[in-house]
């Protein structure tokens, strides 16, 4: 890609907003360039160099990806690096001192496993780089050529300390040995790849914490029984004791978070009320006794510490979209954060991104139902807030239908909750096609943040019904528990209800629903036309799940054997059951148009599982379409097959959501 295309796009002049047109389209209104929802966002991952003089960003333009860097008040794009997102990805990025990053890249694999044959990996590596993407090297080498130590390294990316004093070295997780898969720390120089042990010799370790002063002071482990530890140490190192010990979806379960300043006080989160709370520990209490630091009435609260420049922690970065996405308890940020959002009214503000004097940030702003933009900030006398780019420019002016919450009572009484998008010609009183999108996960949740599916199908003219089923997380883990053991069944259900809301209160037409998804999203489309073959006109899934036996077989091993059963079920112990809400084994009971897209590299949902359904369809004698995307992810990160995806989508829910008389 050419260097002035991309500041064309940083400059918001390299795409016209453009308008397309479908004859299928179920809307009079003029509807948005389908590649304007289908793209890459325009610029993810921005952040600062310490100076703050820099700032670096991957930038998406077509099948390119960049990462590049630019002075903070202007000036000359320098690429560094860039992908077309099918041999390796962009995973994250860090300005390791005012020169030189350090990048992590993800990509496709295949290991040869003992006992288990070949295994299918999604593996890291780490790089280093100058800004202006000069003395490019690879920061995990062989010692010799005979060494073996890094033969099962899947992952190479574990940085445990950045040294932000030091900025010519990192401390990363490595396996000690060839013949030992436990994680120590190593010392490693960002300009020659040099490496010498720093630390960490506690069995099972697969992770480290350290605290301010760069000591190792949590060593986090898990046997081969999938039961978690965390050990905790004095600051000098001694009196290493069990901090909590748990199995997998354990109510009493503390997970630490990291340190501020004080060496003695550690951060965790733990269940208060409830629902996940930070707490703290005082080190020096031989009963390490929680005491609450920061709660929050309705969701759960999990995320990483904000430090600021010395390094205390003043605050929570939670995941979860909505009222607010950081929790600060310092008095000072929580004033810049008010200041923030008296600049950006009406907004979700996130500071991201800080210089070392805390001048200069990065701060990115969503409008409700909009997508984000990236500002860049100044604090003083001369303070101001200017754009540094749009996520979707092509979307950035057009009126799109905005996520409404909704809630509801399931068949048993367990209250549910999720979104509503309606296309923004919706007259009220008019029934609409309804397209039920269920999330992935399932562990997961949709909350009130822009959703290009969402609004894309929204902008065709359906009403989008995202529901928070039972399984979902952010609500308490009594709401999470409700969902073990249950793909197929009260998950299922909570789903076919929320159709129910939807005529209720006057917004689907009953005869014009379909049903959307991906991972297990895609899994529950395809659960729906079968286990409601009459509900739904189609269902459309990409990377879905179609076999539980198969996959708890083949999940189910080693430490992760307890996770799965507890989550999903044993492929012994509960055959009857996962045979029994597994898609694959039930195609004949399916009654409608059928559409799989699966890309042939995915490493969290098989492509297999895409095979098996297709071929059980047809051997029904079910309609059906199967796109294999070859070399496809999981994360759809190349952006032909986004496309490709968006267009079949579009087709799809023309044909099954036309009106009654129009359909062929």
């Amino acid at each position: 890609m050419k260097r002035r295309e991309y500041l064309l796009i940083m400059a918001g002049t390299g795409f016209g907003a453009g308008w397309g047109s479908l004859a299928q389209a179920q809307t009079t209104r003029p509807i948005a360039a389908l590649e304007s929802f289908a793209r890459r966002p325009l610029m993810e991952r921005v952040a600062l160099s310490p100076d703050g003089r820099s700032i670096a960003a991957i930038v998406n333009n077509g099948s390119q990806s960049m990462l590049i860097t630019r002075g903070f008040d202007g000036g000359e794009i320098q690429p560094v690096l860039s992908t077309d997102n099918l041999e390796f990805m962009f995973n994250w990025f860090r300005w390791v001192n005012n020169e030189r990053l350090v990048i992590s890249l993800r990509f496709p694999s295949q290991r040869e496993a003992e006992y288990m044959g070949i295994v299918q990996t999604m593996e890291t590596r780490l790089l280093a780089v100058n800004a202006d993407g000069s003395q490019v090297i690879n920061l995990i080498r062989q010692r010799s050529h005979n060494a073996r130590a890094l033969q099962w390294a899947i992952r190479q990316d574990r940085v445990v300390d950045w040294l932000p004093e030091d900025g010519k070295h990192i401390l990363l997780n490595l396996p000690t040995s060839e013949r030992d898969f436990n994680q120590s720390v190593y010392r490693v120089n960002v300009y020659d790849a040099e490496r010498k042990f720093y630390g960490g010799t506690r069995d099972d370790a697969y992770d480290w914490t350290c605290d301010q002063e760069h000591r190792l002071r949590v060593a986090h482990c898990r046997d081969r029984q999938g039961v978690r530890s965390y050990w905790i140490s004095d600051p000098e190192g001694k009196n290493w004791r069990t901090l909590s010990s748990f199995g997998p979806f354990a109510a009493h379960a503390v997970h630490p978070m990291g340190f501020g300043r004080d060496p003695n006080l550690l951060y965790v989160t733990a269940r208060h009320q409830g629902l996940q709370a930070v707490h703290l520990v005082d080190l020096r209490d031989p009963n390490l006794e929680l005491k609450l630091k920061l709660a929050d009435p309705r969701f759960d609260l999990e995320g990483g510490l904000i430090h600021d420049a010395s390094g205390e922690a003043v605050g929570i970065n939670v995941t979860r979209a909505g009222d607010s996405s950081s929790f600060y308890w310092d008095e000072g940020y929580k004033t810049w954060q008010k200041s923030l959002d008296e600049a950006l009214p009406d907004r979700f503000n996130r500071i991201l991104s800080v210089s070392r004097d805390q001048k200069r940030y990065i701060v990115d702003s969503e409008l409700p139902g909009m997508p984000g933009q990236w500002y860049l900030g100044e604090q003083g006398e001369q303070g101001r807030l200017k754009l540094l780019a749009p996520r979707y420019p092509e979307l950035q002016s057009l009126e799109l239908g905005k996520k409404q919450s909704i809630q509801f009572k399931a068949r048993d009484g367990l209250l549910l909750r999720g979104y509503l998008t309606l296309p923004t010609d919706h007259v009220k009183g008019k029934l609409l096609p309804l397209v039920l999108f269920p999330h992935g996960g399932p562990q997961a949740s949709d909350g009130p943040e822009f959703d290009e599916w969402a609004a894309f199908m929204a902008d065709r003219g359906h009403a989008v019904l995202q529901i928070n089923f039972r399984g979902s997380t952010g609500y308490g883990r009594e709401f999470m528990e409700a969902g073990l053991r249950r793909w197929g069944l009260e998950m299922q259900d909570d789903l076919t209800d929320a159709v129910a809301e939807a005529v209720k209160i006057g917004i689907a037409d009953p005869e014009r629903v379909a049903i959307v998804g991906a991972s297990y999203g895609g899994y529950a489309a395809l659960m729906g036309a079968i286990k409601t073959p009459d509900l739904f006109r189609g269902a459309f899934a990409f990377a879905p799940i179609t076999d539980l036996l198969d996959l708890t077989d083949a999940e189910g091993q080693f430490s992760n054997r307890e996770m799965v059963r507890k989550q999903i079920g044993d492929a012994r112990e509960d055959s009857e059951r996962l045979k029994a809400t597994s898609p694959r084994f039930h195609a004949d009971k399916v009654k409608v148009p059928i559409t799989l897209i699966h890309g042939t590299h995915d490493r969290q949902a098989d492509h297999k599982h895409s095979v098996w359904m297709a071929a059980a369809l047809k051997a029904a004698g079910k309609p059906h379409e199967f796109i294999s995307l070859d070399r496809g992810d999981h994360q759809l990160s190349h952006y032909p097959y986004r496309l490709q995806l968006f267009t079949a989508l579009e087709n799809f829910l023309a044909k099954v959501l036309a009106p009654k008389g129009a359909r062929g």
